[in-house]
């Protein structure tokens, strides 16, 4: 035993009159890895296809701890490894873990094996926490800490045996299953569960979450910023492009919206829409698209070819509106110049020249989480948010578009769908 004991153990020993007490540090004892199980639900890396984390979750040697997922009312269970440096050493030891939320391990027996020369290894048994994390509601632990000990004399005296840390998000209820776009994003846990922590109903998590959006800095799980445009003609289209490549369109934004609201099994049908001007005919053309503030008009130089859409732009049709580098509209001639308006996603300056536009709508409100801003109506999208209507055709190189700043020359059309 003394053997053992000289090996483990660094004693400090303090003496005084009427007290001696010893503070005992197991240096060569090491956290290995973590694994989490019990009912964790699969989450995918940010990517395209993302595939689905591996086990272990946590490992001693990792840059990034991978993170963990529950649905509220579910205990988490936890295995464990370790290895421990010593010529000799006892045939078992005990190991407890106290976790965050008070969510205690219980002790276990573990058996040493021999590895290679001095060094064993042990495990801990994966083992179901003292209790559940409270049902229907959301939580959020950044990160969650589970603080391991050992003991050699059966109990008796218990000391440190390292610290694992993880990211760990608590669903309010299960997750609606996985779609074509919909998929358990590692962001999407982190939005949705980082801004609805502590919030139990619908009406609290659908606002929690939009509450991201609103001050146009949308961030993932690293806090890197989700950019609206970033490059103007980005061609990014899906969630999974978004948060692989940090920039996307307005599809991406109302589909990672939707996301976070799905991923706390919030239930709302009906709630994507896509906007698109009516295409009626003015001097023998479809109005089809429309520009989002704010846009400058200046002298109209197209009223002779039509004097209802006066102003006109012109560009090469060969190289486009946005050429390389990508970060501005470059007209050969110009009626209406783009200026700062409406921010957007980390970008205060984005695309402003479309013919369509994706948005959600949730219990009657329109959501445009491009812009984080909500409207009561289909109609009054357009007199806040655009600086007017336009068409385009093209002749030859040029392509020629003519504006109007009358609103009322056009109008919206909605196609809703469910995400």
């Amino acid at each position: 035993m003394q053997k053992i004991l000289r090996c483990l153990f660094i004693a400090l020993v303090f003496c005084s009159s009427d007290s001696i007490a010893q503070d005992f540090t197991y240096s060569n004892v090491n956290l290995v890895s973590v694994t989490f199980s019990g009912g964790n639900l699969a989450i995918r890396k940010d990517s395209v296809g993302g595939i689905v984390y591996p086990t272990p979750q946590y490992n001693y040697n990792a840059t990034l701890q991978r993170p963990v997922a529950y649905v509220s009312g579910v205990a988490p269970r936890v295995a464990a490894s370790f290895t421990i440096d010593c010529p000799t050493v006892p045939v078992s030891v005990d190991v407890r873990g106290f976790g965050s939320d008070s969510i205690n391990f219980a002790p276990a027996t573990a058996t040493l094996t021999p590895v290679s020369g001095t060094v064993h290894s042990f495990s801990y048994p994966a083992t179901t926490g003292s209790h559940v994390f409270a049902a229907s509601i959301v939580r959020f632990f950044k990160p969650y800490t589970i603080n391991w000990e050992i003991s050699f004399d059966g109990g008796t005296t218990w000391k440190s045996a390292g610290t694992s840390n993880n990211t760990l998000y608590v669903t309010r209820s299960a997750p609606q299953t996985e779609g074509t776009n919909f998929k358990w994003y590692h962001t999407v846990f982190d939005i949705s569960c980082r801004n609805a922590q502590g919030y139990s109903t619908d009406t609290a998590i659908i606002a929690r979450v939009w509450s991201e959006f609103t001050d146009q800095i949308v961030l993932n799980y690293k806090d890197d910023s989700l950019f609206y445009y970033k490059i103007m003609n980005t061609t990014n289209t899906n969630l999974g492009s978004l948060l692989q490549y940090k920039d996307a369109q307005c599809y991406t934004f109302a589909q990672l919206f939707l996301a976070t609201i799905k991923i706390q099994g919030v239930v709302r049908t009906s709630n994507y829409v896509y906007i698109t001007p009516i295409s009626n005919v003015v001097c023998g053309y479809n109005v089809n698209r429309f520009i989002v503030k704010n846009w400058t008009f200046g002298t109209a130089t197209g009223a002779a070819t039509c004097s209802t859409f006066p102003w006109k732009n012109t560009y090469n049709a060969i190289t486009g509106s946005i050429p390389p580098p990508y970060n501005q509209y470059v007209f050969t001639t110009a009626d209406v110049t783009d200026q700062s308006g409406i921010p957007g996603s980390c970008n205060v300056r984005p695309s402003s020249y479309f013919n369509n536009h994706q948005i959600a709508k949730i219990d009657g409100v329109y959501y445009d989480a491009c812009y984080g801003v909500t409207f009561p109506t289909l109609v009054s999208i357009k007199t806040a948010a655009f600086s007017g209507w336009s068409f385009r055709y093209t002749s030859g190189t040029t392509t020629n578009c003519f504006f109007t700043n009358n609103m009322t020359l056009s109008d919206l059309s909605e196609s809703i769908s469910t995400f």
